[in-house]
């Protein structure tokens, strides 16, 4: 698999998407296959599209982001409450703590571990 893939990676290409897959191929190339080294690492991305999911879901719901800034702001909340969700954390309960503690000292706390 790695000389096929370090093949195609180098093959002159003229074709723009083919261009494109092969320098993405060699960038990649030494993470691509890691699943085949190590038993714990999983072969497709399935886990990680669930995990965006409910992001999707309320950007599909709201009828998307309609500026920059809306994307930006949805991508930096919905990252702080996936990441307290795996911490066992009660996102809506630490985000207002956060809230009251930067009103009351301008100081943001960190995400809890």
């Amino acid at each position: 698999m790695e000389k096929r893939l370090n093949m195609l990676s180098v093959h002159p290409w003229n074709d723009p998407d083919a261009i494109r897959l092969s320098k993405r191929l060699q960038k990649y190339q030494d993470a691509i296959l890691t699943f085949f080294d190590y038993d714990d690492v999983p072969f497709t991305n399935n886990h990680a599209e669930r995990e965006i999911r409910p992001a999707v879901i309320i950007r599909k719901n709201s009828l998307g982001n309609r500026s920059y800034n809306g994307v930006n702001t949805q991508a930096i909340l919905m990252s702080i409450y996936r990441t307290l969700k795996l911490r066992n954390h009660d996102p809506l309960k630490t985000i207002i703590n956060a809230m009251r503690s930067y009103a009351k000292n301008g100081e943001i706390p960190p995400i809890p571990k």
